[in-house]
């Protein structure tokens, strides 16, 4: 079952609606404030220059925010999808269920709860998959070749509205199946420009892939031995303490969350004290299978203050372990959750599984992403006028 959602809606929440109308015009610049840069007109050599930046806003609040294709097997989001490209059913996936859908296209009296930017793959669905949007909010579909939009049963009687593949009729599996009734000819629409958002996001993911470490790894709670990047030993228990007041960053490998035993955090993060976490997983090749270590001293409460970030990441895959704490931010990665374990936090990818027909995946708890991160980063400059 579901946990329910207590975490603050603030206005970094506020400022990413204000963005849903306007990705098209919207660049990595806008999303960037440039705090301090020092730069000559003949220093080329890169520089530090300290940025803040709400790296998930193009996301629009959605519990997973995918550019292109999405699998849906098991087992239920708390919070409305988008996917840029074409959806498959493969079972049981619940959507929004907990009505926290925000982005309203155009002059619609409900918020979206699922939106597909591409159309139905009921080729690649099975004959038991179901969706059911059970949030008070539509369906939006770019391409609705192959589907029917039945808002009437066998009997001509008014029903909730649901999407199937085309002359199959109203029962018919697999299926899209919404709580409302939802006009017929609202659901055909492509709202959301994902390539415009994914631009933007992928120079987010990069920028803060260069952020400075300023938190360090100890092996016990009262501080220890530090522990540096690429040398958490297997089994080993790490300890964090964050620095109040400011944006901490831990940069750690793909082999150091594997062989952790857990993270355990002295204090929390807040809203003024985030977390990002940068993961390298070049020594992969970009390919990574995260058996997640037990995020110790934190819950859900506290996921919207933390990021885990995977730049570069090609293939990323959560094949166990216990809950991720946080939103998984990889939008150049492939993303799959085999994982019965759940996610407390947004999922932004380049493509998503989630769940198969022979491992179902775990919740996804909506905790979105709700603050700004200020680091120093690695810059190459370009000088412009005083």
């Amino acid at each position: 079952m579901s946990k329910t959602n207590t975490a603050p809606r603030s206005a970094a929440s506020a400022r990413r609606k204000a963005l849903a109308g306007r990705l098209g015009i919207l660049g990595t610049a806008a999303a960037v404030t440039a705090v301090a840069l020092a730069v000559t007109a003949t220093d080329h050599e890169a520089l530090a220059e300290v940025v803040t930046i709400d790296p998930l806003a193009p996301a629009l609040d959605f519990n997973a925010f995918i550019e292109g294709d999405t699998v849906l097997a098991e087992h239920e989001m708390e919070g409305p999808l988008a996917t840029g490209g074409n959806l498959a059913v493969q079972g049981r996936y619940e959507i929004d269920i907990q009505n926290n859908a925000s982005f309203v296209d155009g002059d619609d009296p409900l918020p979206s709860s699922l939106v597909v930017g591409g159309r139905m793959d009921w080729d690649g669905s099975t004959a038991d998959g179901v969706v059911p949007v059970l949030g008070n909010g539509y369906v939006k579909v770019g391409d609705l070749t192959g589907t029917d939009v039945e808002t009437t049963d066998a009997n001509g009687a008014s029903q909730p509205t649901r999407l199937v593949p085309a002359g199959a009729g109203y029962d018919a599996t697999p299926r899209v199946e919404t709580v409302v009734r939802q006009p017929a000819d609202t659901v055909e629409s492509s709202p959301i420009d994902f390539e415009a958002a994914f631009a933007e996001m992928r120079a987010n993911s990069e920028l803060l892939a260069g952020c400075a470490n300023t938190v360090t790894m100890f092996d016990s709670r009262e501080g220890g031995s530090a522990v540096a990047k690429g040398e958490v030993q297997p089994g080993q228990q790490i300890f964090i303490t964050l620095t109040e007041g400011e944006t901490n960053v831990l940069n750690v490998t793909g082999e150091d969350l594997n062989n952790m035993s857990d993270l355990t955090f002295v204090n929390k993060p807040t809203a003024d004290t985030p977390l990002l976490i940068n993961v390298d997983t070049s020594g992969t090749g970009g390919v990574f299978a995260w058996d997640v270590a037990t995020q110790a001293g934190i819950g859900g409460a506290d996921a919207p203050y933390l990021l885990w970030n995977f730049s570069g990441t090609t293939e990323l895959t959560l094949v166990g372990g216990d809950t991720v704490e946080g939103s998984i931010f990889a939008p150049d990665a492939d993303f799959t959750d085999l994982s019965v374990a759940n996610v407390e936090g947004q999922i932004v990818a380049a493509n998503a599984v989630l769940g198969t027909t022979a491992a179902n995946s775990g919740e996804l708890h909506y905790f979105p992403f709700d603050a700004e991160l200020t680091c120093d980063t690695d810059v190459e400059p370009t000088p412009s006028p005083t």
